[in-house]
């Protein structure tokens, strides 16, 4: 049975300015909803949605903006574009997570194929996990949203207890969506006002 794990709608207002993780993640959890389901031979399938306010082709810009996710995106400490071959990209991403009193260093090399401005497809070349592949859903919503979906099937190279590493991957799911909502929001409230300014 899938352990499914849902956080009623709450409104909340763009910034221009930057708001700490832990702020938004307090603030926009209640926006997220996430499945997470036990899957033969040891994987776990994770299914988050969030609602952004800002068009597909915004969100789109902060997802693949793969240089600079480590300025935003809680618990990653490098993220790098190591090959540009079009549609599909090639990046490295280092992570730190917690697991029980123990700090663990995630490092992986992943295959992102774009279909723009609606989907990316990733799937782990080589890492710290044996597997870990899945895809980003950017759907117009309304005239100036984004519902986001990720899904994921993830299956570690480390030991860890199911309770333990679905409510790590559970925390970490919310902190990323909150860091990209923010990210996309006052990308957007910094371009809408700028063509305010230009329309007057």
């Amino acid at each position: 049975m899938p352990l499914i794990l849902t956080l009623k709608p709450h409104q909340c207002k763009a910034d221009n300015s930057r708001i700490q993780p832990s702020e938004a993640t307090r603030e926009y959890e209640k926006l997220i909803k996430i499945e997470i389901t036990k899957m033969p031979d040891g994987v776990t399938g994770m299914k988050s949605t969030i609602y952004i306010d800002a068009p597909p082709a915004m969100v789109w810009k902060v997802l693949t903006d793969y240089n600079n996710l480590k300025l935003y995106i809680p618990k990653m400490v490098e993220s790098d574009l190591v090959e540009d071959k079009g549609s599909l990209k090639v990046i490295a991403l280092i992570g730190e997570f917690r697991v029980l009193l123990f700090k663990k260093t995630i490092r992986v090399t992943i295959n992102m194929h774009e279909t723009y401005p609606s989907k990316i497809d990733y799937e782990q070349i080589s890492g710290d996990f044996e597997i870990y592949k899945g895809s980003w859903s950017l759907q117009k919503y309304s005239t100036k949203g984004t519902i986001l979906t990720y899904v994921s099937e993830i299956k570690p190279s480390f030991v860890a207890p199911d309770f333990i590493f679905q409510g790590m991957l559970k925390k970490d799911m919310v902190a990323g969506l909150s860091a990209l909502k923010v990210e996309a929001e006052r990308l957007q409230a910094i371009e809408f006002g700028n063509d305010a300014g230009l329309k007057k």
